[in-house]
């Protein structure tokens, strides 16, 4: 697959997860947090249910820009089921990825279509907010 292929086939992950977001609603009697971009205007709610150290379900509502969006849909479905250690080892991975570093290419699944933000740093903020409000969550969740 050549480079503009793989970039094309992103750019429709992207679009699919910011139009049709998976996920996205309120779960009752869980851990919700909200979080505001003040540069773009996004404002993303995470709702997360832990059973058992294991994420069994996870929400997101708001409003926002596509990649916001589509961040948010993503992340909704790679840490559905996984167990809270697991999770912020994806979630680390994912902020390195954006943030330009060294990350797990292979513990990311559709979120990886957002890695080339890293170099437009004005949508940086964007696509992490969801990540960083779980990350919150979950640390909250240990105390």
């Amino acid at each position: 697959m050549s480079f503009s292929d793989l970039k094309n086939l992103y750019k429709q992950v992207i679009l699919d997860h910011s139009k049709h977001p998976r996920n996205n609603g309120d779960i009752e009697n869980s851990y919700k947090l909200e979080m505001l971009n003040p540069s773009c205007g996004d404002k993303i709610t995470v709702s997360v249910k832990l059973v058992d150290d294991i994420i069994d379900d996870i929400k997101f509502s708001g409003i926002g820009c596509s990649i916001s969006m589509a961040s948010a849909s993503m992340l909704t479905e790679e840490l559905k089921g996984l167990t809270v250690e697991s999770a912020n080892v994806k979630i680390k991975d994912f902020l390195n990825m954006i943030m330009g570093t060294e990350f797990n290419e292979e513990n990311l699944e559709d979120s990886i279509a957002l890695q080339n933000i890293s170099q437009l740093p004005a949508r940086v903020k964007c696509a992490t907010l969801a990540w960083k409000i779980t990350e919150k969550i979950l640390e909250d969740n240990k105390k």
